[in-house]
């Protein structure tokens, strides 16, 4: 299917070059994003297929700043926050509270079709000042993620805790980022295991209580947002344990099946907020896959890792996926009529980076896409850490 080839490589690639190596994803998202929406025809409507996936899951958008002052790579102008919510309310989506989402989603992914959710990380001054005078006016709900100590100490940065408890009385849900907003897969040096998950703990059970003195008098939803997306399986038993849902910023929809230590959400800043890039995310279901368990931090000795997944439909036409990575497409090896296999042929740069697969909806109107973005996280040859840029 060369329509499908072309606009998968268009959807994907544009997502998938590797995080820290912004200069290139900067040439090629523009100049895809630019033209992808004008690749969709209308021949593929009622081709053999899966379904449309009504309301079998929730898009989750990601925000930090909210300025046309701050680092370009975490933020979103004013003007075009301004127009995403527009959009959203033109185009008939639903913005539900996150707590509500993810309540629907664990029984079932029983929500509405077009159901969104607004988040926010970081907690930033400008987030009150541009964002929530707009999120008020259409009296839309939406989560800000703080890291609690940012908050502790007057800032011109970031909200004060008088500032987040307007918010609350007026639609947020105010959520856990950590205390310190600290990496939490580094240990220190010369910590022990056992001391850095311990410390990983702290860092949650902080900040938790820290939000319940200050903004939630009762028992609340205990969602959290990862620090720079950055998580592994140890994390993951920590999060279960203490009985939190977990987000990270792997792109993709949210479903039933998803793994509620972390579920996806759509970053939006810089260039991936134009109106292109933005109209697609929205429209995004999520993939049809079992909810596997799979560790994003790589060993060492691992620098090419596999991707299997298991969907849930014996019907799904597995030959109209197609996967990406930083090299952009990946083979993909079909195991049986279930399953698939895939995974880059070079190693994958050091930092963060992802396996994106995409599958378009046949038969929905207006055309839709299947999406799961897998997180790769690779250490230094040496097993030391890279500098955060």
């Amino acid at each position: 299917m060369e329509f499908y080839r072309k606009n998968a490589v268009l959807t994907a690639l544009a997502l998938e070059v590797p995080f820290r190596d912004r200069s290139i994803r900067i040439k090629i998202a523009s100049l895809l994003f630019c033209c992808l929406l004008q690749l969709v025809p209308p021949a593929l409507k009622g081709e053999t297929g899966t379904g449309t996936g009504t309301g079998n899951g929730a898009v989750i958008l990601q925000y930090h700043h909210v300025s046309a002052e701050t680092p370009a790579v975490t933020s979103i102008s004013p003007e075009k926050f301004k127009a995403h919510i527009e959009t959203i309310i033109t185009q008939g989506y639903q913005v539900m509270p996150l707590t509500t989402i993810v309540d629907g989603l664990k029984k079932g992914g029983n929500l509405p079709d077009k159901a969104v959710a607004i988040t926010f990380d970081d907690a930033y001054k400008n987030i009150f000042t541009h964002a929530f005078p707009i999120l008020k006016k259409y009296r839309l709900p939406f989560t800000v993620f703080v890291a609690t100590n940012y908050i502790a100490e007057p800032s011109t940065q970031f909200l004060s805790w008088d500032e987040l408890r307007e918010m609350s009385i007026n639609g947020a849900f105010i959520a856990n980022h950590t205390a310190s907003h600290s990496h939490l897969l580094r240990r220190q040096q010369g910590e022990t295991q056992s001391q850095w998950l311990n410390r990983v703990e702290q860092e949650i059970l902080i900040a938790e209580k820290a939000l319940h003195k200050n903004i939630n008098s009762g028992p609340v939803q205990k969602l959290l947002a990862y620090p720079y997306g950055e998580y592994d399986t140890n994390i993951q038993r920590i999060i279960k344990k203490l009985g939190y849902v977990a987000f990270g910023q792997q792109s993709g929809a949210a479903g039933s099946n998803s793994d509620f230590s972390a579920l996806p959400r759509f970053p939006l800043s810089g260039i991936y907020s134009d109106h292109e890039s933005f109209a697609i995310k929205l429209n995004t279901l999520p993939l049809p896959i079992e909810n596997e368990p799979r560790d994003p931090l790589l060993r060492t000795d691992n620098p090419m890792p596999r991707l299997v997944m298991s969907f849930e439909d014996g019907d799904v036409n597995l030959s109209n996926l197609r996967c990406f990575g930083p090299e952009g497409a990946l083979e993909i090896q079909t195991l049986d009529k279930h399953r698939v296999s895939t995974r880059a042929s070079t190693p994958l740069p050091i930092g963060r980076s992802r396996y994106n697969c995409t599958m378009p909806v046949l038969g929905a109107d207006p055309e839709r896409f299947y999406w799961f973005s897998q997180l790769w996280i690779r250490t230094n040859i040496d097993g030391s850490w890279y500098p955060e840029l």
